[in-house]
């Protein structure tokens, strides 16, 4: 071998190294944004630059020490995927565990590196790694600038379709407040029932106690987040809107970002108040208020920063460390080490930040009237959504179960909050606003997913435009026709869900009452 052979600098270990991080961006681009993986990078650099230095410090050749780098770093970086792939294969009975499948790694690790040391001439396998690293950067490289391409497109469509839209004439006739308020993830009251044995018999009597009508076949028009509020702040269901559904988040995303519904308040003189979301997507922006208790985080200190730190370790040789960490309530984690390694044992973890989160969104909508002037408040809660960080009495619980029973727990405490949030917004408002309190999907699948709490308090007679199959894609619709001298026509009232084959199907109506 040449001294300028020897020479070489090989990319594959850098190249390695950084394609985990941006790999997982790529495939999660529709749930993050880019600046949350800035600390994921951070721990991937640290991690390959450690990896490379001691391989140097062995071989004191970077032919060599590059191979012997790379083939550790994908070995690092693929243990949590192969894992899942695995775990669920019985190993003489028992369901293969990180105590079975972690020292099997090991001596892949070491078979490994004893046949890079007998190779002979490393030049071969370090052009062959350069060549399969790079292709794999490109094909990232493509994949973003491709989502980047239909995300402009569909914005565009989004435009061109809102400046046709024919049902714009509404007049200034009411001065109420109006509360859109959507609890991610509430199932009916038939369905609670059913599934989590809880009887909310009580909260729906308060609510009608309070002037709340409350449809007996609550449903709602798709399965999904995404679809459903878009097909509810738009009006329209997603193949009006020109959306074959199911489609990527990227192209529904702008429809949901810059919907009808808020434009149309903003043109009636309204200020617009929104609240932090869990997605990026269906961030509200361009609104009067902004609620958000982490709004001065920024960085590695943001909530999407250590979900993605979370996402990445929990796929590299970190996962055992992790899962043990989750699964002794008294191994507390040390706040600085949280950062890095952000489980739940501690108060600096991602689920007490979600639970700061969620708290501060209640007790702001609480206080929303005392704002001045007329209001549209789109306020998306997270408190009946995973993770589950609720006692009943509204207490953190740090190591609780991501299950029915802590599903139920959380509703428990959802059905107190909401009903001292809205006595509050009536009682405090004058004239009496609008409120819709409503569920996107339901917590449980197949056909069941489309029923939901769906809530509508419509004053001064309002609520004689309502009727027992009402969905959400009439919602505002109506609102607008009873409130604003609107046209809107009512659409048919259709629930679609995916079934287990990933086929759209419509979900036939059923009625809390119906044996």
């Amino acid at each position: 071998m040449d001294n300028k052979t020897s020479r070489k600098f090989w990319a594959h270990p850098i190249l390695l190294g950084l394609y985990p991080v941006l790999a997982l961006y790529v495939f999660n681009r529709n749930e993050i944004v880019f600046q949350s993986i800035q600390q994921a990078a951070i721990t991937s650099f640290v991690i390959t630059t450690i990896i490379v230095a001691v391989f140097l410090l062995i071989f004191r050749s970077w032919q060599r020490a590059a191979i012997h780098a790379s083939f550790t770093l994908l070995l690092f970086f693929s243990y949590g995927h192969i894992f899942d792939l695995v775990k669920n294969i019985n190993f003489f009975g028992a369901p293969i565990g990180h105590r079975i499948f972690f020292p099997f790694w090991i001596l892949l690790f070491v078979a490994g590196q004893v046949i890079l040391v007998r190779m002979k001439n490393p030049v071969g396998l370090n052009r062959t790694l350069d060549f399969m690293s790079l292709f794999l950067m490109i094909f990232l490289a493509v994949q973003l600038l491709g989502s980047f391409v239909q995300s402009k497109l569909a914005e565009r469509e989004f435009s061109v379709r809102e400046a046709a839209d024919q049902h714009s004439s509404l007049s200034e006739s009411s001065d109420r407040d109006v509360y859109y308020i959507l609890v991610d993830a509430y199932s009916r009251s038939d369905l609670l029932m059913e599934g989590v044995n809880l009887d909310t018999s009580d909260f729906i009597s308060a609510l009608k106690k309070l002037g709340f009508y409350i449809p007996d076949c609550a449903q709602s028009n798709y399965d999904s987040t995404l679809p459903s509020l878009t097909s509810t702040l738009n009006m329209e269901y997603l193949d009006g809107l020109g959306i074959a559904y199911p489609a990527d988040k990227m192209i529904i995303a702008p429809y949901l970002q810059s919907n009808l519904v808020m434009k149309r308040f903003r043109m009636l003189g309204y200020s617009t108040a929104a609240f932090k979301s869990l997605y990026p997507w269906m961030e509200q922006r361009d609104v009067t208020y902004s609620y958000d208790y982490f709004k001065d985080a920024s960085g590695m200190d943001s909530q999407a920063s250590l979900n993605f730190q979370y996402l990445l370790l929990r796929t590299t040789l970190v996962r055992p460390l992790i899962q043990l960490l989750e699964s002794h309530r008294k191994m507390i984690v040390p706040p600085f080490l949280s950062v890095w390694i952000p489980v739940g044992n501690t108060l600096n973890s991602r689920n007490y930040r979600q639970y700061q989160q969620n708290v501060f969104a209640l007790d702001s909508l609480q206080k929303l009237p005392d704002l001045p002037g007329k209001k549209f408040v789109y306020a998306h809660l997270f408190v009946t959504h995973q993770p589950f960080v609720f006692y009943p009495d509204g207490r953190f619980h740090s190591f609780l179960s991501q299950d029915y029973d802590a599903y139920r727990d959380q509703v428990l405490f959802a059905n107190q909050r909401l009903l001292e949030i809205v006595k509050d917004l009536i009682a405090k408002s004058d004239p009496a606003p609008i409120i819709v309190i409503q569920g996107d999907h339901s917590y449980f699948d197949g056909a069941n997913r489309v029923k939901i709490l769906n809530a509508y308090f419509f004053p001064d007679g309002g609520e004689k435009a309502l009727y027992p199959t009402v969905t959400p894609v009439n919602t505002f619709r109506l609102i607008f026709n009873t409130y604003y001298h609107g046209q809107y026509p009512l659409l048919p009232d259709v629930s679609r869900y995916m079934d287990a084959g990933n086929v759209l199907r419509e979900a036939p109506s059923t009625c809390v009452n119906t044996p």
